[in-house]
């Protein structure tokens, strides 16, 4: 049983698939991997609520269209060229795998999920950049990971929650690398996982403080009350520039 809800966005527009700025594609299941994906990602609603997300929040002027596919492909990413994101159905199932090594299989099943909506919220901050022509100073992949943070952390039901989720499968993909970066990594597009893991965590801690007294300890205690101060900060500077570019005029 999937948490999965649509909440936190009050419009008087109503979900609606024949309106919608999102085109939705299930490619052939090649493999009893990609059935067994394609089942995870169907029985979690998961599309459902992220589509209602964008169709409210994201003032896209061209639609995009999220395609899942066979195992032999790459992914997950956003294709320019064609406005179209792709996930593998087996991202999922790699995900649940993390998940399954600290987790029961409800729990497993549910972290897999919030992982791919915030990947799906990440891809679709990279069109939102690309359609609206948004500037971005700095590297896109942060930029996004943001996006996606503070859309789940304000529109879903038990976003913390979901948000945290996606947090920990970066502290555990962190956890299977090596204990050595190659140097094309540091050269790379993306932060390294560990990280994306703070960033993440930051966002969360900073959304509600109060809540989230502990998330932070981790972090050394000659250095924690400045980085509280830096994430609750962090937080409400991302929200207010986010939001100047999302539909959401209630912020």
């Amino acid at each position: 049983m999937f948490r999965y809800g649509y909440a936190g966005l009050l419009f008087a527009s109503s979900f609606c698939w024949a309106e919608s700025l999102v085109n939705l594609d299930y490619e052939k299941r090649n493999s009893e991997e990609d059935k067994q994906g394609y089942q995870l990602i169907v029985e979690s609603g998961v599309n459902e609520t992220f589509i209602s997300l964008v169709d409210e929040l994201f003032p896209f002027k061209h639609p995009i269209s999220v395609i899942y596919g066979s195992s032999s492909d790459d992914g997950p990413y956003y294709d320019p060229e064609i406005h179209t994101i792709y996930i593998p159905y087996v991202f999922v199932l790699e995900a649940k795998h993390y998940f399954s090594e600290h987790r029961s299989e409800p729990d497993a099943n549910q972290g897999a999920v919030d992982t791919l909506m915030h990947t799906l919220l990440h891809e679709a901050g990279h069109a939102l950049v690309e359609d609206n022509a948004i500037p971005v100073l700095g590297k896109e992949e942060d930029a996004v990971d943001n996006l996606a943070s503070i859309v789940m952390l304000n529109y879903l039901d038990e976003g913390q929650n979901a948000t945290l989720n996606a947090a920990d499968m970066f502290d555990y993909e962190s956890e299977s690398g090596g204990e050595y970066y190659d140097y094309a990594e540091y050269a790379g597009v993306h932060s390294f996982d560990l990280q994306r893991y703070f960033a993440t965590l930051c966002l969360v801690y900073g959304s509600d403080p109060k809540e989230n007294q502990g998330l932070l300890d981790e972090i050394e205690d000659e250095y924690l009350a400045d980085q509280q101060d830096t994430c609750e900060e962090t937080y409400h500077q991302l929200y207010e520039n986010w939001h100047r570019y999302l539909n959401d005029s209630s912020s």
